[in-house]
C-alpha cells in the first residue's frame, strides 16, 4: 500500500481513492469498506476491516477516505445515541471522513490491507496495521 499516514494527530490512515461500503456480516460484526477498482493504479483494492463491530452511521461512498480515532465532538454524538457503556473488553471509536461527509464505527479492532480474490469470491487476506494503540477508546 502506497499511502502515507498522514501527520494529523488524529489521522491513522488515509488515501485519495474512492471507496465503497463492501459488506456487512451480522453473524460476525464485520465491516468491509473497500477501494473501487478502475482508478488508474495498477494496484489490488484496498480494504478497510472492522471486527466485532458494536455500532455504526455509515455513509454508502467513501471519495477519498481518511481513518482518525474519534475526537471530543465525535465521542459527544456518539453517546448522544445512548450507546456508550462501560464494557469488559476495550472499544474503538474511529470516524472515516471523505469529501463528503464523516461516518463512524465502534468496533474491537480494525485491519488494512490488500484484497486478494480466491475462486471468484471476495475474501480477504490483510497485512494487518492495527490501530488500537493510538485510536481513541470509547469507555
Amino acid at each position: 500500500m502506497s499511502e502515507a499516514q498522514d501527520s494529523g494527530k488524529n489521522v491513522l490512515w488515509s488515501s485519495p481513492l474512492t471507496f465503497q461500503l463492501w459488506l456487512y456480516g451480522i453473524g460476525h460484526s464485520q465491516l468491509l469498506i473497500r477501494s473501487l477498482s478502475g482508478q488508474g493504479r495498477d494496484t489490488e483494492p484496498i480494504g478497510l476491516r472492522f471486527e466485532a463491530v458494536e455500532r455504526m452511521n455509515i455513509g454508502r461512498t467513501f471519495r477519498g477516505l481518511s481513518l482518525e480515532s474519534a475526537d471530543d465532538a465525535l465521542l459527544a454524538e456518539i453517546a448522544a445515541t445512548g450507546y456508550l457503556r462501560p464494557r469488559p473488553n476495550p472499544l474503538l471509536a474511529l470516524a472515516l471522513r471523505s469529501e463528503d461527509a464523516v461516518s463512524w464505527v465502534v468496533c474491537s479492532k480494525v485491519a488494512v490491507g490488500v484484497s486478494e480474490f480466491v475462486d471468484g469470491q471476495a475474501g480477504f487476506s490483510l497485512e494487518p496495521v492495527h490501530f488500537a494503540a493510538r485510536a481513541r477508546r470509547p469507555d
